[in-house]
């Protein structure tokens, strides 16, 4: 049985009406979707470091290796000495680092008198024109871990290189870090590491 050439072209207008209106749905959501990651891109963009830091604090997992706590430590500390911020950021970004040390060594000292004690170092490397040009911490297969008092704990080093100006100079700390209850290794301890100290640690 023949179908009729009325009937023929009204499904093939059918058809062809039915795919133009698919391609339009499909450029249309593309579209749309590229101009929502363009949005995103653009938001992202227009943040500070600082503000990034920030942000994107909820959504990461806590650092797993002792060599991953400095690393991430060292982003707030870049942050501190290299980037311009409101107050409130300052105090976000302090209270985030802080969440990096050791239940005991935060004990030393109150948030407000740590606040403080950062503002002042702040201050002078700002009167210096002295910025954190970079960090390089230890490798993960040069961390000394070793257990004290029960608890376990990392030995690791980092070199800083400050610049002012066109001047250079290297300055190496020696952080040790110990793993709490959660298992999260936290900062128990830093300073600066002499020349005796240098050579002692070969």
């Amino acid at each position: 049985m023949k179908s009729s050439p009325v009937k023929t072209i009204i499904i093939m207008v059918l058809i062809v009406g039915g795919l133009i209106a698919a391609f339009i749905f499909v450029s249309s959501k593309d579209r749309s979707g590229k101009a929502a990651e363009k949005i995103e891109d653009q938001a992202s963009q227009e943040m500070t470091a600082v503000q990034k830091l920030i942000a994107e604090a909820p959504y990461r997992d806590y650092p797993a290796t002792p060599v991953q706590v400095v690393k991430y430590y060292n982003e707030f500390t870049a942050a501190f000495y290299n980037e311009k911020y409101s107050d409130e950021e300052l105090m976000s970004i302090a209270r985030l680092s802080r969440g990096l040390f050791d239940e005991e060594l935060k004990a030393t000292q109150s948030d407000v008198d740590y606040l403080v004690a950062l503002k002042s170092d702040i201050d002078t490397f700002k009167a210096g024109n002295i910025t954190v040009y970079n960090s390089v911490v230890s490798s993960s297969t040069d961390v000394d871990y070793f257990t004290h008092k029960g608890f376990e704990c990392a030995r690791l080093y980092c070199t800083y290189t400050l610049k002012s100006g066109t001047v250079y100079q290297a300055s190496k700390e020696v952080y040790i870090l110990r793993k709490d209850a959660d298992g999260h290794w936290k900062i128990f301890g830093f300073d600066i590491v002499t020349g005796e100290d240098v050579e002692g640690n070969g």
